[in-house]
């Protein structure tokens, strides 16, 4: 062959053989992208399993919480309502040592109460 057309036909075959390595490198690209696509769908779907246990663990414990809510607002009440029945106490107690100071007649019954109850401890003891 003539150098000229030698020299032309190794500037096709060359070209055909960029073609066909631009087209293997163009598939181990798609290749390689399709499983970075995977890899990032297998992420996802654990990041998307871990977020629903997330999930269940938050109604779990939002759960909980109105639970112990209500047993905190009945101790609450119940709170309340001791110690207003404490101060009641409080102030008849009172009321009635101050009456049982200014009556003679008062201290001479919580004496004899307290001897009564001196005599039965007494006859207990001696008893055994």
């Amino acid at each position: 062959q003539h150098p000229r057309r030698l020299t032309h036909s190794v500037r096709i075959l060359s070209f055909r053989g960029r073609i066909h390595s631009g087209q293997a490198t163009a598939m181990a690209h798609t290749g390689a992208h399709q499983q970075l696509l995977q890899q990032q769908d297998a992420t996802l779907d654990s990041l998307g399993r871990g977020v629903q246990r997330v999930k269940a663990l938050a109604g779990v414990m939002r759960d909980e919480l109105h639970e112990q809510s209500v047993i905190l607002d009945s101790l609450d009440e119940d709170v309340e309502k001791a110690d207003t029945n404490m101060n009641s106490m409080s102030r008849r107690l009172k009321i009635l040592a101050e009456q049982t100071k200014s009556s003679e007649r008062a201290q001479w019954s919580i004496i004899t109460c307290l001897l009564v109850v001196l005599g039965v401890l007494t006859f207990m003891v001696m008893a055994d």
